[in-house]
Formats: structure tokens, C-alpha cells, sequence
């Protein structure tokens, strides 16, 4: 997990076997699934939803999580003595790094206010009450939220330890203070907004015992660790030649296919409403035999159609495999299949009938991606932006170097605000349609302002046709997951008081004779 503002953190809430590391959450991914809008956006609608003040709390909970409830109704109270303690002793110890219980609970606050924010509107529908302790609320037979919440904070410390360990080792050095500086604007900037001291806020945002001055180590490790997994994770990226070969063997979910389509509905009888003697109303649905008549005739209706679908037939042109209804995707996608081509096939389940006629099967070459520079602010400054960055000498790297100052966007921050392999897909309708017009050519800027936010952007070039882009992507995703993976194999975590419920060993089974309580124990390393 890399330390970005309150609410950035946990790669969506997955559990840590195959994840994506936090730290690639400040990463550009190389795929075409990006958005230069991810978490600002959020920010964005936040701001613009301060007009409203009936959805003030909303606003508030996106910020910094449901703790921050409570703390409108009443301060924390702790003692300063207890705040030295949880800053200074070891609360639990991963791969041999000493966690004390501020850094596990900064760790805590961004995994779990990530997870309650990009699962809010459903969390309901998963038992959870955010209003009630997480720690009386089972997540499974096993683990409470609380549980599954502590398994998040230290798959996120192990992730970022190991990639700070194995930084150091490689002799990998990052200036984090641009990152950090906005990080700290920010959090002003949102304890204004929610009505709070800043003091009172990062109490509510990162634990109890949290200051400004006393996570500002862990957010900087946040920022460092992120930049080391994007230096590796370029050093990682698929070769043209492996990026063929793995198409060479998944063909079908990247070709396009052209077909010819007519969809014969069957004229099921409708069911009667009918009244008994004793004035109650029954539903008389088709019989099976109603049904079985409608779909003969429906079947020689598209026998017959079939000797016309050339003629008549609706195109669609392009279409994925993904895109394609199930009942026919097969067919489609058949390796034996050649133009021309024709067939019917019944869906009983919607009693009808489609008849197609193949045309073509291809790798679709002309869908380009794009390359894009970015600053994100919701200052309405881009002319200002822009004409710094031509007294500066216009170039790529004097754009990139009023990032950090300007862009408010942390995904991008370490990145000289690049975004690459972008499709039409991810973004904006105006920033599309500056992005992809066919006149773009490198070096061209814009400021466009939507919705109180202010993009300043910088047109790099064209990417990787999109089949490249989404193999590529899909490619690393893999290497660094394995990577991970591997890392965190060698850190084992050390819990002597008992403070990772979920860590326990389950008790045994009644069969089983082994006599094991699981019991740690009662020491601590201070």
C-alpha cells in the first residue's frame, strides 16, 4: 500500500494471494483500461457536491472513512502517554520490521476507508453494518470485518516493506517531497471542507494517535516504494515478440468478428387471467404444447430467412468475443468457420431463433491508443500552467517537471503525470475528443475545465494498437503479481500478543487428536 491522501490505498479491497500491489495504485498501468480520472474524480464530485449540504456526510465519509462519524459527535480522547507508547513500541513485526501500533493503524485507516469507499454502495448486500463495530460482524465463518480489515493493513505493510527492502537493496533513491507536499495540501485542504482541525482530521483519517509529523515516515516509504515498483515494473514490460506470441495463443479473445444477423421471435400465446367460481383470478400460461407450436413455426420462419440473410441481414461489424451473446458466440468463433458461412440457432430459454452469416474474422489494427501528459487541478489555472511551460522552453520534460508543482492527481505525481495506452474509453467526451481528433500530433497542449476541475494536457504521441496494449498489460500484470508474490513469501509476520485474530490456528476438528491450542507467547519486543 503506498501512502497516498486519506481513502487512497488498498488495491480494491482483494484479498493478498494475486494481488496487485497498492503501490502500482500510483502507478500509470500500461493497458488500456486507464483513466487519468480515477481517484480525482471522486475528489472532484466531493467539491462539487459541497453545494448541497444535505450530502455533506457522504462528502465527509469519502474523505477519511466512517470513523470520522464518530468523531463529529465526539472528540477522541487518549492519553499522551499512550500516544508515546503506540508510537514507539512494537506492536507487531513483519519480515522483521517492528510495526508500532501508529503505523499499523495508518496502514488500517487507508485499507479499510479504500475498501468502505469503493464498496459503499454495496457493502449492504455484503451484511455490513459501517455504522456498527466491524469486530462484532463476521466476513466469513472465520473473520470479522475487523479481521478481514487487520489482513488488509498487513498485506499492505508487507507489500510496501518489500519493496522498500529490496529498493535499498538495489541502491534505488527517490525524492518523495513533491508527492508528499500535495499529500499534505491536500489533507488542509479536506479537514477545511469537513469543518475539522487538522490535528482532529489525521486522529480521523490515519488512527487515533496519527499527526501530521508522526505518519509523515510512512507516507514518504508510501511514495518511494510506489516509485520502485514503477522502475521495475518498466524494467518488466513485455517484448513485441512475447506480446504476439501470447496473442498466438489466445487469438479468440482478441480477434473481431463481421457477421449478418436475424432474430425470429416466436408468437407465444400470451397467459389468460381468468376467474374461478369462487371470484379468485388464475393465470393460465401457455401449455407446452402452445409453446412447441410457436417455435416450429418460428423454426420454418428462419429456414426461410436464411436463404435471404445476405440481403437482409443487420451487420455488426467488430465485435470482441466478450461482446458477443453467449448463444451464438461459439459459432462465431469457431475456428473451422469461413465466409459465407450460415446457420440457425434456437434460444429456448427466449423462445426464438437467429439467423446468421459469417463474413470475417481479424485482428483489428486500427484502434490506436494514445500517450498523454497531465495536470490535474481544481485551480483554474491552465494558462497560467501552460504559459510557465513555455517560458520554460516547451518541451516534454519542462511539462513534466510542472507536475509535481501544479497536479493535484497523486496516481500520476511520480510519473511526470504520464498516462499511456490509453483508449477512447477512458476518458471524458471533451477530453476524448481533444485527445483522439485525427489533427493531434505530438507537443500539442490544451486546458480544458470540466466540473471544477482544470486538465492541463500534453499530447506525447500514439500508443500501442489496443489488442497490444490490453495483452501488454494483462502480460505485466502477471510478472508483477509473480513478483509480489515472491517478495512477500520471505516475510513472515510475528504476532506474540495475539493481536491478528485471523492469524490464529484454527482449533482442530473433533476427529482430529493432535492436541494444539495455538497459543503465542507473552512476550513483546519493544
Amino acid at each position: 500500500m503506498v501512502g497516498h491522501a486519506a481513502g487512497e490505498g488498498p488495491a480494491r479491497g482483494k484479498e493478498k494471494e494475486g494481488d496487485t500491489p497498492m503501490s502500482e495504485k500510483a502507478t500509470p498501468q500500461k493497458e488500456e483500461t486507464q483513466k487519468i480520472v480515477t481517484k480525482y474524480d471522486r475528489k472532484v464530485q466531493r467539491r462539487k457536491e459541497e453545494e448541497a449540504r444535505a450530502k455533506k456526510e457522504k462528502q465527509i465519509s469519502r474523505i477519511i472513512g466512517i470513523v470520522v462519524l464518530v468523531l463529529i459527535v465526539g472528540a477522541l480522547v487518549y492519553s499522551p502517554i499512550r500516544k508515546f507508547v503506540a508510537a514507539r513500541s512494537t506492536y507487531i513485526t513483519v519480515g522483521g520490521h517492528k510495526i508500532s501500533e501508529l503505523e499499523f493503524d495508518y496502514y488500517y485507516a487507508l485499507t479499510s476507508n479504500d475498501y468502505l469507499d469503493t464498496y459503499g454502495d454495496y457493502l449492504s448486500y455484503l451484511g455490513l453494518n459501517i455504522n456498527g463495530s466491524f469486530e462484532s460482524q463476521a466476513y466469513s465463518d472465520t473473520m470479522s470485518w475487523k479481521d478481514y480489515f487487520d489482513q488488509l493493513a498487513v498485506n499492505a505493510i508487507i507489500q510496501n516493506k518489500a519493496l522498500l527492502d529490496e529498493a535499498e537493496a538495489a541502491g534505488f533513491t527517490y525524492d518523495a517531497s513533491a508527492e508528499y507536499a500535495v499529500f499534505a495540501a491536500d489533507n488542509k485542504e479536506m479537514a477545511a471542507e469537513a469543518g475539522m482541525t487538522l490535528g482532529k482530521f489525521y486522529r480521523a483519517a490515519y488512527g487515533q494517535y496519527a499527526t501530521a509529523s508522526n505518519i509523515k515516515p510512512f507516507v514518504m516509504e508510501g511514495y518511494i516504494a510506489s516509485a520502485y515498483y514503477s522502475t521495475v515494473a518498466d524494467s518488466k514490460a513485455a517484448s513485441d515478440a512475447e506480446i504476439r506470441a501470447y496473442y498466438g495463443e489466445h487469438t479468440e479473445d482478441y480477434d473481431s468478428v463481421d457477421y449478418l444477423l436475424i432474430q425470429i421471435d416466436a408468437e407465444i400465446p400470451e397467459a389468460e387471467i381468468t376467474t374461478d367460481e369462487d371470484g379468485n383470478e388464475v393465470t393460465a400460461e401457455p401449455t407446452e404444447e402452445e409453446i412447441k407450436e410457436a417455435m416450429d413455426a418460428a423454426k420454418e420462419q428462419a429456414d426461410e430467412v436464411l436463404l435471404v440473410i445476405e440481403e437482409e441481414g443487420t451487420e455488426t461489424v467488430g465485435s470482441l468475443r466478450t461482446g458477443v451473446p453467449t448463444y451464438y458466440r461459439d459459432w462465431l468463433f469457431d475456428d473451422a468457420r469461413e465466409e459465407g458461412d450460415t446457420t440457425v440457432i434456437e434460444d429456448a430459454n427466449n423462445h426464438r431463433y437467429y439467423v446468421l452469416m459469417f463474413e470475417r474474422r481479424y485482428l483489428d489494427e486500427s484502434l490506436i491508443t494514445a500517450n498523454i501528459r497531465a495536470i490535474m487541478t481544481i485551480s483554474d489555472n491552465g494558462e497560467a500552467i501552460l504559459a510557465e511551460w513555455e517560458a520554460a522552453g516547451a518541451t516534454e520534460e519542462a511539462f513534466a517537471s510542472l507536475v509535481p508543482k501544479y497536479s493535484q492527481d497523486t496516481y500520476s505525481s511520480n510519473s511526470g503525470g504520464l498516462y499511456t495506452n490509453l483508449n477512447q474509453n477512458a476518458l471524458g467526451e471533451t477530453l476524448n475528443n481533444w485527445v483522439f481528433d485525427e489533427a493531434r500530433k505530438a507537443g500539442d497542449t490544451v486546458t480544458i475545465t470540466e466540473q471544477g476541475v482544470t486538465y492541463v494536457l500534453y499530447y506525447v504521441g500514439q500508443g500501442l494498437p489496443q489488442w497490444q496494449a490490453k495483452i501488454s498489460g494483462t502480460l505485466l500484470s502477471e510478472t508483477m503479481s509473480q513478483y509480489m508474490l515472491e517478495l512477500e513469501e520471505k516475510y513472515e509476520i510475528s504476532d506474540p500478543k495475539g493481536r491478528l485474530v485471523y492469524l490464529k490456528t484454527p482449533e482442530p476438528a473433533i476427529e482430529d487428536n493432535t492436541a494444539s491450542d495455538g497459543t503465542a507467547e507473552e512476550t513483546e519486543t519493544e
